[in-house]
């Protein structure tokens, strides 16, 4: 206890950078997450309209799907995948509360999101892509879902001095360099249509920032 204070006392910052790395992901910061995470700018990349088709894929508890909901009207439809039950769980009842009704929950697989064959305009993996494994395997799902022409974005964060560290380092901090994903999605097909990096800057929030890719069948 004695060490923690003088510790405190010599770099009075350290409590309070460990408390910025906070939960983004639950329904209560939300609100803050809209200052910085862009979400608007997500929506426009992924170039839907009304009754566009869409999958949120690692949608957690539902941050981007409730948005895109609003995005493609009652006329379009919203796919949620994840592959934990409890957090579509919790979208189920955001959704419930709400009463939306264009969003359909899916329980993925580790290696496929379980998407219709052909049917969407788009889809966004926000924050999810680092934690995929199999990911020739779900592109190439992914791709399969797509209509000619579709929209991916991937959207990911990265620590300045993480950077240049191999992909298994990187992934073990929950983390991807854009170029990883980058050699990904050309090995599977798809066009570039744009890229940003930095896109967010989230380093308050969990000292890092963001890139954005976004790509097409």
């Amino acid at each position: 206890m004695i060490r923690l204070i003088v510790l405190l006392a010599l770099f009075p910052g350290l409590l309070f950078a460990q408390d910025t790395w906070k939960d983004v992901y639950s329904e209560s910061a939300w609100k803050e997450r809209d200052i910085w995470q862009k979400p608007n700018e997500l929506i426009r990349y992924l170039n839907l309209k009304p009754g566009s088709q869409v999958a949120d894929v690692g949608c957690h508890e539902g941050y981007m799907t409730l948005k895109l909901s609003g995005a493609v009207g009652n006329q379009g439809k919203v796919f949620a995948v994840d592959i934990e039950q409890p957090k579509l769980d919790r979208l189920n009842k955001h959704l419930e509360d709400r009463q939306i009704t264009n969003v359909t929950t899916i329980k993925g697989t580790d290696d496929d999101p379980l998407l219709p064959a052909g049917a969407l305009d788009a889809v966004v993996i926000l924050d999810t892509y680092h934690e995929m494994d199999a990911h020739e395997s779900m592109l190439r799902h992914i791709k399969d879902a797509l209509k000619p022409g579709g929209r991916l974005v991937l959207c990911e964060a990265i620590a300045e001095a993480r950077r240049n560290g191999t992909r298994e380092e990187q992934e073990r901090k929950h983390e991807l360099a854009m170029r990883f994903a980058l050699e990904d999605v050309r090995k599977a097909g798809f066009s570039l249509v744009y890229q940003a990096d930095p896109f967010v800057d989230r380093t308050a929030e969990k000292g890092d920032k963001m890139w954005i890719l976004v790509v097409k069948k």
